[in-house]
């Protein structure tokens, strides 16, 4: 299998949706319940291979809106994330990790995760773990629109008379204008919730 940009992406995603949805997840019963039970899924779901990134960034994306807009909801939340974490094995036996041992490697993780949020209360204070959710939710969108992007951007490169290298060469503006708002607006909410 070739580990494309996207199949890194994917794996961050995942890695670091495991960690921050099991911190979310220690604040109930039902939260940790659900955690569990998506956990199980996700980890039957990796059977089959790593995950198709706008599968797992449509996860993380609706689990990280639910638990900032929604949080009477957050079961369901912890149910997504839960299964977000078990597709992370996925990607970890894509690298070569057994199929029985990358589930221990992701149990670890939450175990560890879990706790640490619940020893050290300075480890996870509640804005942390909300910055936590707005990084899951900008990789999240990243997983959901880079592919189509991509692909249309190759589709209007083999149309086009131009030869691969130029088009490569021409970033359009917007791209970049893009770009640099995207960054602008994060750094301003950095600065902004540092008052």
């Amino acid at each position: 299998m070739t580990l494309t940009l996207f199949f890194h992406l994917v794996w961050m995603l995942c890695a670091l949706g495991t960690a921050v949805f099991a911190i979310a997840a220690t604040r109930g019963v039902y939260r940790q319940a659900g955690f569990g039970a998506g956990l199980l899924a996700g980890v039957y779901l990796a059977r089959t291979g790593p995950p198709d990134p706008a599968f797992a960034g449509g996860l993380a994306l609706a689990a990280a809106a639910i638990f900032l807009f929604k949080p009477r909801y957050a079961v369901a939340a912890s149910v997504l994330g839960g299964v977000l974490a078990g597709l992370w094995s996925a990607l970890l036996q894509a690298q070569g990790i057994p199929f029985l041992v990358s589930p221990l490697v992701v149990v670890a993780l939450i175990g560890v995760s879990v706790w640490l949020a619940r020893s050290r209360p300075a480890f996870a204070p509640e804005r942390l773990l909300d910055e936590g959710l707005l990084a899951i939710g900008m990789l999240a969108i990243a997983a959901v629109t880079l592919p189509a992007i991509l692909d249309g951007w190759q589709t209007a490169v083999a149309l086009s008379a131009t030869s691969p290298r130029s088009a490569a060469l021409n970033l359009p503006l917007w791209t970049t204008v893009f770009i640099l708002g995207c960054t602008s607006l994060g750094g301003m909410y950095s600065v902004w919730s540092r008052r």
